[in-house]
């Protein structure tokens, strides 16, 4: 995570407790320059990614910020992926390193018996606060910490997708994310005339575009 660019910048926007929350939200390219053994999708040098930082007045707030944007990493892969996943949270040894505790949501992936990490949403605590001089006067003129929160999604999403639908003849796609949710392939027929197939075709094509269904004419 871009901790080392963000907090230092949260020490200047931050001096009140009006300023809370503070709720960043950011996409760019990450590359990890000491990786090796790259899988495709799933752990590359570089990759895309959707984080967030976020600063509260209270460990409830920053406690409620992470379980609300894990349970919306859980909708990306149950409503748009048709990927189960089952949140939870991690142990001490697994959790992010300076964190309070670290939650996941993961997806089992039947073709190697496993589990895999889908997206993690953080408690940060109050350690960066305290490592980058992020502080507040509240509301009793007392100076305080906020209680911080980071998350991330990346494209692991789409590895996880195609490892959950694909199969040895290819890729398969859930109806929500795929180009073409259905494809008419007319077959000629001895006994059917091709003017009348065609605008057959045609009148089905233009049923399912208008129910919103992308739809294809092979």
């Amino acid at each position: 995570m871009l901790v080392l660019v963000r907090y230092p910048e949260f020490a200047k926007w931050i001096h009140s407790h009006r300023d809370l929350p503070v709720l960043v939200n950011q996409w760019c390219n990450v590359v990890r320059w000491e990786f090796k053994y790259p899988t495709p999708f799933l752990r590359s040098r570089e990759f895309l990614w959707q984080e967030g930082h976020t600063a509260h007045l209270s460990i409830e707030e920053a406690n409620e910020m992470v379980h609300a944007i894990l349970e919306l990493y859980k909708q990306v892969y149950e409503k748009l992926l048709a990927v189960p996943v089952i949140k939870g949270e991690k142990t001490e040894s697994e959790k992010f390193a300076g964190g309070h505790f670290t939650t996941t949501v993961e997806a089992y992936i039947a073709g190697s018996g496993r589990a895999i990490q889908g997206a993690t949403s953080h408690n940060l605590g109050q350690n960066f606060g305290k490592m980058f001089d992020i502080t507040f006067e509240d509301k009793d003129n007392s100076t305080k910490i906020p209680w911080q929160t980071s998350w991330g999604l990346t494209t692991r999403t789409i590895g996880v997708m195609i490892m959950t639908h694909g199969d040895d003849k290819g890729l398969v796609m859930p109806p929500a994310v795929a180009p073409q949710q259905v494809v008419l392939v007319p077959i000629p027929h001895k006994e059917v005339e091709e003017a009348a197939m065609t605008a057959h075709v045609k009148e089905l094509e233009k049923s399912l575009r208008a129910a919103g269904v992308r739809v294809k004419v092979s």
